[in-house]
């Protein structure tokens, strides 16, 4: 095993421990988190939409099987 990939491994043992690790938290969550997570459900749902709207043409493409494509190719 070369150094670099035992390094990675060592490091995704790491932390792997360090998640696994439990710990008390003591957080406070005001409404403003709750707006917050709002505004990102809602953004990412407002990109994709626009995401799949610029590339429509191509997915469709993709998914469709029309004779001619079968001709040319």
């Amino acid at each position: 095993m070369t150094g670099r990939r035992r390094a990675y491994r060592l490091l995704l043992l790491l932390a792997l421990a360090v998640l696994w690790w439990p710990s008390a938290a003591f957080a406070y969550l005001d409404p403003a988190s709750g707006s917050l997570l709002l505004q990102l459900i809602l953004g990412g749902a407002a990109g994709a939409a626009v995401a799949v709207k610029l590339f429509w043409r191509r997915i469709v493409d993709l998914f469709s099987h029309r004779e001619s494509d079968k001709r040319q190719g």
